[in-house]
């Protein structure tokens, strides 16, 4: 059974990919390019979230 965590990783990923592929085909980027950029979406948004997560941990 998936955890709440879980599904939200899940949602999140699926964003990153929805995102970078609507940016790739309005910035018209090659296969490659449109890659790179869902590496780089992907990392921002990992980053953010594990900065999001220490803090609300460090909170309570």
């Amino acid at each position: 059974m998936k955890t709440a965590t879980d599904r939200a990783a899940e949602a999140i990923e699926a964003a990153e990919m929805m995102f970078a592929n609507e940016m790739g085909t309005t910035l018209d980027l090659s296969p490659a390019a449109r890659m790179a950029l869902i590496v780089k979406i992907a990392a921002a948004i990992q980053t953010a979230v594990a900065e999001e997560r220490a803090r609300l941990v460090c909170t309570h």
